[in-house]
């Protein structure tokens, strides 16, 4: 049962349907004294009735039902409507819930809506390093939110397939004898990755670099066979890159590549020049978007060689989307922060061009192991993922020994993933991020492993006992402990959280749940014995084990997070 809810349904019909219970929702918290469970502050209400607050409260209470105090105790503490739900009531009600509805328990009923989300940003024959898994892990979580909320949400691939950074990479490629060329059959992100990084270093050091690039550039546009071979490159790194999304468990629906958004733009650039006049203009050769009247500048979409910029590939990108998802007005776009200029750009371009449709830049912080680097594709001082995952395996497998726990492949690798996402998105998205993997994978901290070991020790109670048990009818609470109740509290949260976490955008208010929720349990585990002689404290804490179980793989679930089956 949602009490919020409830509690602001009680409170709208006491005020006679004259404050909108979205107004009213509002103005419920959860105190942090613990001394009610809700409470609604009816200072706002002052000037609308003209009265004293506590006066307002001491109406409000006058006016409930006294069948609403069947389950609930409310009373007026200067000016606050208190509610503490009986714990009982409160525990038999939310087991009962999240049993009954499983894997769907933590959804909320809202409006539907429908959604393109620019999950898996990736340019083919770049190198996939340690930084681009929080884009992964942000967009893969916010599509997990979206889709769990019952949202039509598209996931799609968007990737460079031209450019400079390709013609760099095959010019280096094209300096290899016949034996470094061949494409390896396994790990061909971090072959492409690491023949992208010495194009860089070569490109650095040598002065006829950019001609030579040039030349390249200028012989793929007539020369068949040359194109032809590129495509294949560009085929099997793209191979690779979705390799490495089915590892980390990403759902991508549809690919788009530059050179496809590029072809869509030259099709409408005459239209926009003629009917956009005041906003996208030639000017020495090239065409703008014109908006220094919103205070963001000029936007240059095609150079004046005719070379298309990211703008132009962008609006080529759109109506892909919008030809493809036609019901769709929704666009999501998970970039890091030092493109939000750029963004904000586009965004006001898209408005004045498309504005049926709304676009959300989810930007996020950077990545680096040491406090100073930042990972980049076009300096030497990145991390490929695949070396990076090699020692995080390397280093739990150290872990799980030194401690005499699990240490089987499956075990590692459900460990590793959980470690990844969880770092990645334990921080609010606009942050920075350190990884340091010591702290990671710390069995006593704020980590995964610490929220994944107490799901493990739930499931070795559920293991030990009949599913008899585990039925929610003719559940008997009695002198019902501090530390159930705040589990029971705790687990009532779940809803309220995802329903944030959508809203802002933020997976790691979802994060930081899983970790309170573990805390939680631990603390009943730690203080009272489940499997006890008494038969119907013994079933409630079984009972009170599953629901945790649930509640907390429903959440782990939006961050791309499973439970081991032991460890």
């Amino acid at each position: 049962m949602d009490y919020k809810e409830e509690f602001a349904n009680i409170l709208f019909n006491c005020l006679n349907q004259q404050i909108t219970i979205q107004k009213i929702k509002d103005n419920i918290e959860i105190p942090s004294n613990n001394i009610a469970d809700l409470a609604f502050t009816t200072f706002f209400l002052a000037k609308i009735f003209k009265k004293n607050p506590k006066d307002i409260a001491e109406d409000i209470i006058k006016n409930i039902s006294k069948n609403s105090f069947e389950q609930f105790d409310i009373w007026n503490i200067n000016g606050y409507v208190n509610l503490k739900i009986k714990p009982e009531i409160l525990a038999k009600q939310t087991i009962e819930k999240i049993i009954t509805l499983g894997k769907n328990y933590g959804k909320t009923d809202i409006e539907k809506k429908q959604y393109v989300l620019d999950e898996f940003n990736l340019n083919p024959l770049k190198t996939f390093h340690v930084g681009h898994l929080r884009m992964a892990a942000i967009g893969n979580s916010i599509y997990r939110i979206y889709a769990f909320m019952d949202q039509n949400i598209k996931p799609i691939y968007y990737g460079g397939d031209i450019g400079t950074h390709v013609a760099k990479w095959l010019w280096y490629y094209k300096s290899l004898d016949n034996q470094k060329q061949k494409i390896p059959d396994t790990n061909k992100s971090k072959w492409f990755g690491e023949i992208y990084m010495s194009a860089e270093k070569k490109y650095s050091e040598d002065p006829n670099a950019e001609k030579e690039i040039e030349k390249l550039q200028q012989e793929l546009i007539n020369n068949n066979e040359l194109q032809q071979e590129l495509k294949k490159l560009v085929k099997e790194s793209f191979q690779g890159y979705l390799e490495i999304a089915q590892e980390l468990g990403i759902t991508l629906e549809k690919y788009i590549f530059e050179s496809q958004a590029e072809k869509k733009f030259l099709e409408i650039k005459n239209t926009l020049l003629n009917n956009y006049k005041n906003i996208i203009y030639e000017s020495d050769g090239a065409i703008i978007a014109d908006l220094k009247k919103y205070e963001l500048g000029i936007l240059v979409l095609v150079k004046s060689n005719g070379a298309l910029l990211y703008g132009a590939k962008d609006i080529g990108n759109l109506l892909i989307k919008k030809e493809t998802y036609p019901e769709c007005t929704n666009y999501l776009y998970v970039t890091d922060y030092r493109q939000e200029h750029y963004f904000k750009q586009l965004f006001k371009l898209f408005e004045l061009l498309f504005p049926e449709t709304t676009h959300i830049h989810i930007s996020h912080g950077t990545v680096s192991l040491t406090s100073k680097a930042i990972l980049k594709s076009r300096e030497g001082n990145i991390i490929l993922y695949e070396d990076f995952k090699q020692a995080l395996q390397k280093k739990i497998k150290e872990i799980l020994k030194e401690h005499n726990l699990e240490n089987d492949n499956t075990t590692i690798n459900i460990l590793m993933l959980g470690i990844i996402n969880f770092e990645m998105l334990k921080l609010n998205t606009h942050k920075n991020l350190i990884f340091n993997i010591d702290n990671a994978l710390d069995l006593n901290g704020d980590t995964a492993p610490y929220i994944q070991y107490s799901g493990v020790r739930a499931k070795s109670i559920l293991k030990k006992i009949n599913e008899e048990h585990t039925k929610i009818d003719n559940i008997k609470i009695k002198n019902i402990q501090e530390e159930e109740i705040n589990l029971i509290k705790k687990m009532n949260e779940l809803p309220e959280t995802v329903l944030t976490a959508m809203k802002e955008f933020k997976p790691n208010v979802i994060a930081n749940y899983a970790i309170e929720l573990a805390h939680t349990y631990n603390k009943f585990y730690d203080k009272h014995i489940i499997l006890c002689d008494d038969q119907d404290t013994q079933k409630f804490r079984i009972l009170l084990t599953k629901s945790f179980l649930i509640t907390l793989e429903n959440a782990l679930y939006l961050l791309n997070m499973k439970i081991p089956e032991k460890m």
